[in-house]
């Protein structure tokens, strides 16, 4: 044994192999880790836009029920250079769990770095003339929607698809009969002067006293007229006084405590230039369903006269919402003569089929005109009558509902409240009406058929105008409200097991970027 010489060419060779091996499997774990890597960052990517988008407004949930991000970070002015910015931050707490912790002897297996980051789509509130808040708010509450919502919404439309025939109906028979009356009594004065102008004639020729007979044009008293009502009166000139007179001092009962706020359409988002996503809005709810559903929304969460929002720019959030007015007093003005023009169509149509109300109009129709009227005088008198008459009754209606009253949406006898005799006293009867007690439906019932009886398509933006008018969004913008979010992140992966081979052959570090997307919408 003390003879034998071992040579070195084997340890030589085994060195050399083993480098290979050792880059092989170095290689092999590093793909691996690469790997991991990816699914990390991937994750990183995902927990930094949900940390982003955990920063909801917490009024605007509490309020609306709707999870929005203000983009514009209290600024007013949407910067999506903010978002990658806080993201980012989110992001280093993963890709560096030690920050902002003493310093540990742990191995990150992962280590990363994040050298860009930026939010290369978004989503607003405002897109689609509001149809992201639109879908957002539809679809938050319809898995908790019952039947009996779906089957009002229903009824609704139906009621408002009848009623706005009906006052579209009478709006025409209206107009048509009130020209038709100006047109006859000109004829009747016209007749009467010419009958005049002949018995004058008559009476400078010499006839026998027997035989000088003649009609006289001449109205007889209503007392000494067949059929005429005692006392009757015609109250066709107060009528149209009536109608001369402001709709809000008729049908309000202290016009002087009517909200007095206004706002500058201009400076709404419905009114402004507004800043844009450029993601498409998915519209996945849509059509009848999904209108009464909203329509629901706005009633439950927007004030109105009888319930008004005090700490926004308007009070009466639902009527701006239907009329779209710079003033308070506009909205309600806008949306009572929307309600007395719907009530004048329903109590027409029901005078108009009820013999003895017709029988009524008739009876003084004859009397005001006269012993010898023109000929279909007292028939363009008795429609006149019985849409003056719906009129009267649809001041009273109108009154009952903004005193918190209820008023069917079809009358009968027993809830008809107006008598002939009293139509030239209407005016005098409206305080009758400020007890707030009737039967039937009620004031938001009746913002219901408007609702779907108006332009559902303004309805979104609208809305948003009074949700930026509230106090607490001051410093906010919905054009600024973030729903949707898609994100470019890219990464830096340091070699960890590569280094080894990389130390024995002295070749250079390779640093390996990977990008990632990452996508969130509330």
């Amino acid at each position: 044994m003390k003879g034998c010489r071992c040579r070195g060419t084997i340890t030589v060779f085994l060195s050399l192999v083993s480098v290979l091996f050792l880059s092989l499997i170095c290689t092999l774990v590093e793909s691996a880790r690469l790997q991991g890597a990816r699914a990390w960052a991937a994750a990183v990517v995902d927990l930094g836009i949900y940390s982003v988008f955990g920063e909801y407004e917490g009024e605007l949930l509490e309020k609306y029920d709707v999870l929005l991000l203000d983009g514009g970070g209290g600024t007013g002015e949407f910067a999506p250079e903010r978002l990658a910015l806080r993201m980012r931050e989110f992001m280093e707490f993963n890709t560096d769990p030690g920050k902002g912790l003493a310093p540990s002897q742990n191995w990150n297996v992962f280590p990363m770095e994040v050298i860009d980051c930026e939010i290369s789509g978004c989503t607003l509130a405002t897109d689609g003339e509001g149809a992201a808040f639109y879908q957002q708010a539809v679809g938050n509450i319809q898995e908790n929607l019952g039947t009996e919502l779906l089957y009002r919404y229903r009824k609704n439309r139906q009621e408002a698809e009848k009623q706005q025939e009906q006052a579209g109906t009478y709006q025409e028979r209206d107009k048509r009969a009130w020209k038709e009356l100006e047109e006859m009594e000109t004829r009747q004065v016209t007749q009467e002067q010419q009958d005049q102008e002949k018995e004058k004639e008559g009476q400078d020729q010499e006839v026998p006293e027997e035989t000088s007979e003649r009609v006289s044009t001449e109205r007889v008293p209503k007392e000494d007229r067949p059929g005429a009502p005692e006392n009757a009166e015609n109250p066709i000139g107060e009528i149209k006084k009536i109608k001369k007179l402001g709709i809000l001092g008729l049908v309000v009962k202290d016009p002087g405590a009517v909200s007095a706020r206004s706002v500058e359409i201009t400076e709404l988002p419905s009114g402004r230039k507004l800043q844009r996503g450029n993601l498409d809005v998915e519209k996945k709810y849509q059509g009848a369903v999904a209108d009464g559903i909203f329509q629901e929304y706005l009633l439950e969460h927007f004030g109105t006269l009888t319930d008004p929002c005090r700490d926004s720019s308007l009070e009466y959030q639902v009527e701006y919402i239907l009329a779209g007015k710079h003033s308070d007093a506009e909205n309600l003005k806008a949306v009572a003569e929307k309600l007395l023009l719907l009530r004048e169509g329903a109590n027409f149509a029901f005078a108009a089929s009820d013999a003895g109300m017709r029988g009524q109009a008739g009876t003084l129709a004859a009397a005001i005109a006269g012993a010898a009227p023109v000929p279909g005088l007292v028939q363009a008198l008795e429609l006149v009558l019985l849409l003056a008459w719906a009129y009267g009754e649809s001041l009273l209606d109108v009154r009952t509902l903004l005193s918190g009253g209820k008023v069917p949406y079809v009358k009968d006898a027993s809830t008809w409240k107006l008598s002939l005799e009293n139509l030239s006293r209407v005016t005098e009867l409206l305080s009758e009406c400020d007890d707030g007690k009737g039967t039937g439906q009620s004031y938001e019932d009746y913002l219901r058929i408007l609702l779907c009886a108006g332009e559902k398509g303004r309805y979104p933006m609208r809305a948003l105008d009074m949700m930026e008018g509230r106090g607490f969004c001051q410093n906010m913008r919905a054009d600024g409200w973030v729903m949707k979010a898609e994100a470019e992140v890219t990464f830096r992966f340091p070699p960890v097991f590569l280094r080894v081979p990389h130390i024995f052959l002295k070749l250079p570090v390779q640093v390996t970027e990977y990008e990632v997307k990452g996508c969130m919408q509330y």
